[in-house]
């Protein structure tokens, strides 16, 4: 199969590297350059993956499908101009749907400065089927992309600011060192799976049945473990917490009518109080969803058994006690990139999932003035003394 051969070394080292000219336009760039800084207004600056290297994952959260859906279209195109022809194919029509089927793992903001590089002459893109990198400015000295061919010797890729090269992601390439100025690429690896919206390149292959693979991280850094939050109590007394009840199979139920009937319910944490125990607690966040209350899980439960279980458990004597959350997915493509396609519109008005003032995007991002739909938000201490 064309897909067992494009993650075989050998051969990959036989296809050539494709060079597109001219692939982006300057106004493509700037929009990169946009999508950049919304990033890290919303999820901070990333912290350097090695000396001289930084990188900004553009599809953490779907922003980049969202925000620049026609740029994300036309880039994903790229993806049938990689060289098959040292691949024997079953049948003609294998490739198209090989790479039809593909969807991008990450879309990664490389920024090089003096002294980056990626030195490894034998480096490859694990799991990924086609990868291609876009070269976003000139003016750097240094940083030469360099593939290692089958024959064992080493090939240079010169490409400037705008063209696109193309290549199987299991074929060795590799950074020279950078000896002047900033060098930065666009990053695309596209593979066998959902397309990702974690804040990191996602090491694991995940299907969601059609939908976007969500990663349980919102952070741009310490991401191992992040989808688990666990707070333990040893005080007796009100905790500090409201928590949200809504329908566990659609979140945007919360009708009381409905949401009390019997169905399974998801609860999240409404409100952290000041000058409680929850407040103590950073890791504590309105957002979380509460799978388990002093080591019992909630799943599938009602709204009366879960109201029952955390009357019980907090207004009992019994400590410490200790409850199990999980963070929601990262979510951005509610957020508006100023001066993105089509004038700015392109995306959906409304906020982000992490709620962030609109001075601190003012310069990017803007939050749309239409409020959110109304929830009926349930205060612990409303709830038979679950919580306070």
């Amino acid at each position: 199969m064309l897909s067992e051969q494009l993650r075989q070394r050998s051969v990959a080292s036989l296809a050539r590297v494709v060079h597109i000219r001219r692939f982006l336009k300057q106004s493509d760039l700037a929009l990169v350059g946009r999508l950049e800084r919304a990033h890290h207004e919303l999820l901070g600056q990333p912290a350097p993956a090695r000396p001289g290297w930084t990188t900004t994952y553009l599809n953490a959260g779907g922003l980049f499908r969202a925000a620049a859906p026609k740029l994300h279209s036309r880039l994903a195109s790229l993806r049938h101009e990689v060289d098959l022809k040292p691949f024997e194919l079953a049948n003609p029509g294998e490739a198209h749907e090989l790479l039809h089927g593909l969807e991008a793992r990450c879309i990664e903001l490389h920024e090089g400065r003096a002294g980056g590089s990626l030195n490894d002459p034998r480096h490859f893109d694990n799991g990924s089927v086609v990868t291609v990198d876009v070269m976003l400015n000139d003016g750097f000295s240094g940083g030469a992309l360099t593939t290692l061919e089958a024959d064992g010797s080493t090939q240079v890729h010169a490409f400037a600011a705008g063209d696109a090269l193309v290549f199987p992601s299991y074929k060795y390439h590799s950074v020279g060192r950078i000896t002047g100025g900033v060098r930065r690429t666009l990053v695309i690896e596209y593979w066998r799976g959902d397309e990702s919206r974690c804040n990191h390149r996602s090491e694991v292959l995940r299907w969601a049945g059609g939908a976007p693979c969500l990663c349980d991280d919102a952070r741009t850094t310490g991401y191992a473990d992040a989808d688990g939050v666990t707070a333990v109590f040893d005080a007796p007394g009100p905790l500090g917490l409201g928590f949200g009840f809504a329908d566990a199979a659609d979140p945007a139920t919360r009708e009381r009518r409905l949401v009390e009937d019997g169905r399974p319910v998801a609860v999240t944490i409404a409100e952290v109080r000041p000058g409680t125990q929850a407040a103590a607690r950073p890791q504590l966040e309105p957002g979380l969803r509460l799978t388990h209350v002093a080591g019992a899980p909630i799943g599938g439960l009602g709204f009366a058994a879960v109201d029952a279980a955390l009357g019980r458990a907090v207004g009992g004597a019994a400590r410490p006690l200790e409850l199990r959350f999980l963070r929601p997915p990262l979510d951005l493509t509610r957020v508006r990139v100023v001066g993105g396609e089509g004038g700015g519109t392109e995306g959906e008005s409304g906020e982000a999932e992490r709620e962030e003032s609109s001075a601190a995007r003012a310069s990017e991002c803007e939050s749309p003035s239409s409020p959110s739909p109304p929830s009926r938000e349930r205060a612990a201490s409303e709830s038979r003394g679950a919580g306070g």
